[in-house]
């Protein structure tokens, strides 16, 4: 018994004498840079007075203590530690589980660092990510496990010269409203020549309009804040570790490394079996980590070209002669979903325990009876100890393969459906353990995002027990790819290699697939699950995940009254219409579910007489709205009520009765014939009242202005138009 407390004394004091406490300091400041190399801009954030911000190293083990200063005027900002495990009230979300840093102050996080590995930081304050604060987080193992010379940090970021709080408002007026500046927009003209109205007409017909791989029109993408950056001189038989992490608002990257395959050894800070790889898919919030041993006196690219064809960034590893990646053609605009590429599968259907969850009442479970004592929590060393028939994520494993052992042969593009784990990560099989499904949806159109049909200010918590196996079955509805982040946590990505599935913090959820992660609950907070597309997060595609029995700081309780999660926004669009023939001006105010409409026009001989619509739409979802609210039609008022629906074709649809039990029909639909030409069609029946239709044919080359003909029922002008 001595001889045993002798040698826990001894492994104890070792390892306090390993253990460091590391500071740091980060000054954020608001500065006018030249960023994209176009123009200056005066709403850049920097910490330490460079965008990304100052990597932060550490060792694993280490408590680190980091002191962030606001002095940026009027503004509060806060920092999220990426993928870390630590108490809630430091993870750095303002009014969720940590206070806001506010103008003038300053705020010291502490935490032990349980891990090792890539991962990064960012703010959770409104859109300022999007702004500038971003950067590296390595914590690097206590024994190195994997043999490399060098570190290299590649930080990929995207980067708008306007300013981000004005990008999302440009989204609410329309989803579709970067795709002038992109050179992305869908036409009939332009699927006719790619061969592909057929898929056009049925993107049409199911009233998907088509793949969106990006809504922002960026000015640069940049890898350690540079369009082209020469990263670091190596020579042959140098091996280098590239920690590649994305810290773009909304663009997802495609990574080329020369005209060689890449060998990845991590995702997401956590080790995996060696994988070659002639390209990645990385998504907003992931990391990967790429081992390359240099082959010869050359200068190789490594390459992040953006999902929707619209730029990329260079980082130069090498010396001497330059070896290229590859040019990432430009994605097909027409293609339908190739659930093959994504994975499909609908792996919430893979429960070993071949018990059915869904429909027991967890609340009802007395935990009480339950053996906590196999439990404990998890240090989250990525690997699995197995005691009895639980395995418990708590010691790591220690990598055996050399970096010149061969692996499989070369996947054409690695996404996680790729990713193996090394060992077992198979959780506890005797815990309560359940299913929640969270479907995600959205309106491209008014730029809502969604989970299970809500905004997170209609439905803000999922409330989970400590103790339990949670699994979260997410299913994608829609055109565009989400990376779903949890906070506090590391979970299982269930896929093809069953008990070795991959542990992970972000998952890529491709367009209409279905895939299902589980963890084990034994992280008590009150933690963020969004979409890492920070436009998709702000305008409504997240979650607080709330342990039931979790006990907040009182603190707290007083910021989370404030919780802008909670607040709905109200924006705007407009119109202005003047043609020879026809004077028209509408004007929308409009949040989540609630849009008011102010229409008025005049026609012909411009006698001003007018007629128009004020109205009140209550969106029931994408395609369904009520309507109510007054018409004025040939001098006469009347009070209507209706409801409006969207048609296959993308055809809007309005039908409303009034007062006099008189029915009014309106059909309206937009044609893009070619990039720059389209054509609005309005057609307005009304009984026992005039009806109208409305059909111009306009050339618009961004999306504020157009110009061209306008025809009505009886007469044909031309005109421009003005949106705002």
């Amino acid at each position: 018994m001595r001889k045993i407390l002798v040698l826990s004394l001894m492994f104890l004091l070792s390892y306090m004498a390993s253990a460091k406490t590391v500071h740091y300091e980060l000054i954020a400041t608001r500065e006018a840079i030249n960023v994209s190399g176009k123009k200056e801009i005066d709403f850049a954030l920097l910490l330490n007075n460079q965008i990304p911000a100052p990597s932060l190293e550490f060792t694993e083990g280490d408590t680190a203590v980091i002191k962030v200063v606001n002095k940026i005027p009027g503004e509060e900002i806060s920092v999220h530690w990426h993928g870390l495990l630590l108490d809630p009230f430091m993870d750095g979300v303002p009014y969720v589980n940590t206070p806001p840093i506010r103008s003038g102050e300053s705020f010291t996080f502490e935490f032990p660092l349980r891990q090792s590995g890539t991962y990064w930081y960012h703010s959770h304050t409104g859109v300022q990510e999007q702004k500038g604060l971003y950067g590296a987080f390595i914590i690097h193992p206590k024994e190195k496990k994997v043999k490399y010379d060098k570190d290299l940090v590649l930080v990929l970021s995207d980067w708008i010269d306007e300013n981000p709080n004005q990008v999302l408002a440009n989204l609410k007026k329309d989803g579709d409203y970067y795709t002038f500046k992109k050179g992305t927009m869908r036409s009939w003209l332009d699927a006719i020549k790619q061969g592909s109205l057929k898929n056009f007409l049925y993107n049409e017909w199911t009233r998907m309009g088509g793949m969106d791989l990006s809504d922002v029109g960026y000015d640069a993408f940049l890898i350690n804040g540079k369009k082209d950056y020469q990263a670091l001189v190596a020579h042959p038989g140098e091996v280098i570790r590239l920690r590649v992490i994305n810290a773009a608002a909304s663009s997802y990257f495609y990574l080329n490394l020369g005209n060689i395959p890449m060998k990845v050894i991590s995702a997401d800070g956590i080790d995996i079996k060696p994988t070659l790889a002639k390209e990645i898919l990385i998504g907003m919030a992931e990391t990967y980590d790429i081992l390359f041993k240099i082959p010869e006196h050359k200068n190789y690219e490594f390459k992040a070209s953006v999902q929707d064809g619209t730029g990329s960034a260079s980082a130069w590893i090498g010396m001497g002669e330059n070896v290229y990646a590859p040019i990432k053609p430009f994605p097909d605009m027409y293609a339908l979903m190739d659930h093959g590429v994504h994975g499909s599968m609908d792996h919430s259907k893979m429960d070993h325990s071949k018990m059915n969850h869904s429909k027991m009442d967890h609340s009802k479970i007395d935990h009480s009876k339950m053996d906590h004592t196999t439990m404990g929590r998890s240090t989250m060393d990525h690997g699995s100890e197995v005691k009895g028939d639980n395995r418990v994520l708590n010691k790591t494993p220690t990598l055996t393969h050399d970096n010149q052992v061969n692996v499989d042969p070369p996947i054409t593009l690695l996404t996680v459906n790729d990713i193996e784990a090394i060992s077992p990560t198979t959780l506890p099989l005797n815990k309560p353990r359940y299913n929640v499904t969270l479907e995600l949806d959205g309106d491209m159109e008014r730029y809502v995002w969604l989970i299970n049909g809500k905004a997170i200010h209609q439905d803000r918590n999922l409330i989970i027990n400590e103790g339990d196996v949670v699994r979260f079955t997410f299913k994608n509805n829609t055109m565009m790819h989400h990376p779903m982040h949890l906070h506090g946590h590391f979970f299982r990505v269930i896929n093809k290699f069953g008990e070795k599935s991959p542990l992970k913090h972000t998952i890529d959820m491709a367009p209409h697939t279905t895939r299902t992660i589980e963890f084990y609950a034994n992280e008590p907070g009150e933690w963020m699950l969004h979409c890492h597309n920070l436009y998709h997060m702000k305008t409504g595609m997240a979650r607080v995940v709330s342990y039931s029995t979790f006990e907040r700081r009182p603190i707290m309780n007083q910021y989370q009254k404030l919780d802008p999660h909670l607040k709905d926004h109200f924006y705007y669009r407009g119109l202005l219409e003047a043609a020879s023939n026809h004077l028209q001006g509408e004007l929308y105010v409009f949040n989540t579910w609630d849009e008011f409409e102010l229409r008025v026009e005049t026609r012909n001989d411009f006698d001003w007489e007018i007629e128009g619509d004020l109205f009140y739409k209550r969106w029931l979802n994408r395609y369904w709205h009520l309507i109510g609210g007054g018409t004025l039609v040939d001098g006469e008022s009347a009070a209507v009520a209706g409801f409006g629906y969207l048609l296959p074709m993308l055809v809007e649809s309005h039908l409303i009765i009034d007062q006099k039990t008189r029915l009014r029909l309106n059909i309206e639909k937009r044609f893009q014939w070619t990039k720059y030409i389209y054509t609005d069609a309005e057609f307005t029946f009304r009984q026992k009242q005039p009806s109208e239709f409305e059909v111009s044919l306009m050339y618009q080359r961004q999306w504020s202005w157009s110009a061209g003909f306008m025809f009505t029922e009886d007469s044909a002008g031309v005109g421009a138009q003005y949106n705002f």
